[in-house]
């Protein structure tokens, strides 16, 4: 987490990755399965745009033992580090 931080707010370059996520994802050919393909996708556009822009100011401010969000097919699994990455 701490090596993605302290980057200073950047919603064009979270939308780009997005972006190029979404593109592996279909030259791999995951693309194809509907439902591998959104999870994938929904998880790592929320990874990106919530979490990992949360500590835009400098990575110590980046919480020890942070824990990581767990997903589920049903999207994030509450209780289980829902406050987290």
């Amino acid at each position: 987490m701490r090596m993605h931080s302290g980057n200073g707010p950047h919603e064009d370059m979270d939308r780009r990755a997005i972006g190029c996520f979404d593109q592996a994802l279909a030259d791999v050919g995951l693309a194809d399965d509907n439902r591998l393909r959104k999870v994938l996708h929904d998880y790592f556009a929320w990874a990106t745009t919530t979490t990992l822009s949360r500590y835009y100011r400098s990575a110590d401010d980046v919480p020890d033992g942070l824990p990581i969000q767990r997903w589920s097919w049903d999207g994030p699994v509450r209780g289980m580090g829902s406050d987290a990455i």
